[in-house]
């Protein structure tokens, strides 16, 4: 019984966001039926992952659960399994892309965006689900084809350039990656030769060179330094509704977890202590740079970059406390910084910008918004109570171990980040209008759906942070890989 609701939820969580994308962009006309359609469709889909999550999680604890078939094309196998690793991330990102779609003014909710926001949602959940290399790097791709047609269409060239090198080095990297994998299976005799359950359990190991291509694409997904600058610039320059789902995504990370630490323990075990002062390095440049800017968006993108590379540094010490607190940490970023994001969206689409030289005062009229954003705030630094409270203790447990200093350095990058975040808050909606706006008197507070959604995010930061065994588990796809790596005794950054 268990194993058939798995089997007919696991490809329903992709395949509805996408019939209902061809829907929106080829029959519906009405932008009414468009918009209901997409939010009905991601509420099924919401649905179906917290019964997935319910599902995996009772019983045998987050054990993972396939479903197989194939080969359907080629070296293509069609496996996809829910665990300890993705249960957590499929009701997350399902909740985020529904927020979307639900806080999104009527009038930038038209087909083609309404069709890129379903897209990208049916891409990420397939890539949690995906156990091939080739689906995964697949699905992964498709994530990242709806930002760059939005880049396209937001009047920056420099952005889009940007965009594109980012997309085509994506594209490069994860089919070099494939290709060797492949040549690998096909050699050892695998009948799944992409199968990562099967690559992993191989006598031979994969060739070092799929690990390193697949470690880049993961470091350019989660903007790490330098591979930073196509993320945020599109954070403050991309149309944002239907750009925040695939930029504030954990898909980076999770891949690192999947497939580079499982698939290539020695290539993580001989780099460790580099990445980890590359994810140190990258956690102080993106707060240092946060503090300077004066977009609210682009303050959110540094912040985004910041936390990433505290992920980045914890995922690399390579002991199960660190790396369950990055993956946590990675989770509860997504909500922290998209419902930020979210929130500057809604002062952009009232006010006509997120410059905080032209805002000010904004509490006056926007409470809510105002509260909803010091909380975020509070939540995204750690405050106690809170997942990230919980998963920095974890990361800097962990680094304390073998790299005391990048844990005092991450420990004041996160009072780094609280000025920052404080700072924003405060030119925002704190004391006097700026003398350089027009008149916001007509500025309107959170209401309806955009209030509820912002409860939410609060709610859902708050029972994580309470009750964290569920998100505890997303160590179990990784621990066992960890007791292969012998990692030594010394050594900091």
């Amino acid at each position: 019984m268990k194993h058939t609701i798995v089997a007919v939820i696991l490809p329903l969580l992709w395949l509805l966001p996408l019939l209902a994308a061809a829907v929106v962009q080829g029959l519906l006309r009405d932008h009414r039926q468009q918009r209901a359609l997409a939010i009905a469709t991601s509420s099924v889909v919401f649905g179906l992952a917290v019964v997935l999550l319910v599902v995996n999680g009772s019983g045998h604890a987050f054990a993972r659960d396939d479903v197989e078939a194939g080969p359907v094309f080629l070296s293509l196998h069609y496996h996809m399994a829910v665990d300890g690793l993705n249960a957590v991330l499929l009701p997350m990102t399902a909740a985020f892309a529904l927020a979307s779609l639900l806080c999104a003014p009527r009038s930038d909710l038209r087909g083609d965006t309404t069709a890129r926001i379903l897209v990208v949602e049916a891409a990420l959940l397939g890539s949690f689900l995906s156990m091939d290399a080739a689906l995964l790097s697949l699905f992964w791709i498709a994530s990242m084809l709806p930002l760059w047609q939005d880049t396209r269409r937001s009047g920056s060239r420099p952005l889009h350039v940007l965009m594109t090198m980012s997309l085509v080095a994506t594209v490069v990297a994860l089919l070099g990656a494939i290709a060797l994998l492949a040549n690998h299976g096909i050699s050892l005799g695998l009948r799944a030769p992409l199968d990562l359950i099967a690559i992993s359990r191989a006598d031979v190991p994969p060739p070092a060179l799929a690990g390193w291509l697949f470690l880049f694409a993961g470091l350019l997904r989660m903007g790490i330094l330098p591979l930073h600058l196509w993320l945020t610039a599109a954070a403050a320059r991309a149309p944002g509704y239907s750009a925040i789902l695939a930029l504030f995504t954990p898909l980076g990370s999770f891949a690192l977890a999947r497939v580079v630490i499982p698939l290539f323990p020695h290539v993580c075990e001989q780099f460790s202590s580099p990445l980890v002062i590359l994810g140190t390095a990258t956690a102080l440049y993106g707060a240092l740079l946060a503090v300077g800017q004066h977009d609210l968006r682009r303050v959110l993108g540094y912040f985004w970059v910041s936390q990433m590379g505290l992920v980045l540094a914890a995922l690399a010490a390579l002991n199960a406390p660190s790396v369950a607190g990055a993956l946590m940490q990675a989770m509860s970023s997504v909500v922290e910084v998209g419902g930020l994001m979210l929130i500057a969206l809604e002062v952009e689409a009232r006010a006509g910008t997120t410059d905080m030289r032209l805002l000010g005062g904004l509490v006056r009229h926007a409470p809510r918004m105002a509260t909803g954003f010091f909380l975020l705030s509070a939540a995204a630094v750690g405050f106690p109570g809170t997942i990230s409270f919980v998963a920095e203790d974890l990361a800097i447990q962990g680094l304390l171990r073998q790299h005391p200093v990048a844990a005092g350095v991450l420990l004041i990058v996160t009072a780094i980040n609280g000025i920052v975040l404080f700072k924003a808050g405060k030119r925002v909606f704190l004391g006097p209008p700026s003398p350089h706006t027009t008149a916001l008197r007509s500025f309107e507070d959170l209401h309806g759906w955009e209030y509820l959604a912002s409860v939410a995010m609060m709610g859902t930061l708050l029972v994580g942070g309470f009750v964290p065994e569920p998100l505890l588990a997303v160590r179990s796809g990784v621990v066992d890989a960890l007791k292969r790596i012998e990692l030594p005794t010394t050594g900091e950054p």
